[in-house]
């Protein structure tokens, strides 16, 4: 976080700032018409993962990993990918609803509105968040467990090797006494 502010020094990084700051403006803009509620779900779960990733990650390093409190992280984990996709269903159910409740009630209809003002209500009632929280949440949830196999896959599948090998070598070394 420091590295631009030591690269470019105090003046450099305030034009950097002021240089982001309409494109930061749109984003956070892109963000709540396409995002509205879910937004704030999705931050908590995404931040609740990449803690609970980081703290597996320092256990694997550790001397003696406790293998029941890696397999309850790595629960978590998984249960963390799963409520990302749980995020997505649930507002898609509720832009759909949201959508339909705007597009098909209200007076608009009675006077006979177009197909055309009809599906521009559609849009603002919800649609575009039902869509969107579909893919982020099922493009979010899928990154996720991508994330999880490629930082801690190898080690998570040796140490549980491991692990399992144990009993095998005692009851070797008892047969061989």
């Amino acid at each position: 976080i420091l590295a631009p502010f030591l690269y470019l020094g105090p003046e450099g990084f305030s034009a950097l700032l002021a240089a982001a700051e309409p494109a930061l403006g749109q984003l956070r803009m892109l963000l709540d018409n396409n995002l509205q509620g879910s937004l704030l779900p999705f931050t908590a779960v995404l931040l609740f993962f990449g803690w609970q990733l980081y703290r597996l990650h320092l256990e694997l390093d550790g001397e003696q990993p406790s293998l029941d409190s890696i397999h309850t992280r790595e629960q978590l984990l998984d249960l963390s990918a799963s409520l990302f996709f749980g995020i997505g269903v649930i507002w898609t159910a509720i832009g759909m609803r949201d959508a339909m409740l705007n597009g098909l009630g209200g007076a608009a209809i009675g006077n006979g509105a177009s197909a055309f003002s009809m599906l521009q209500r559609l849009i603002e009632g919800g649609i575009l968040t039902a869509l969107s929280t579909t893919i982020v949440g099922s493009v979010g949830g899928y990154l996720m467990r991508l994330a999880k196999s490629l930082v801690l896959g190898p080690r998570l599948s040796s140490l549980y090797l491991r692990a399992g090998e144990e009993p095998l070598a005692a009851n070797t070394e008892t047969l061989r006494r």
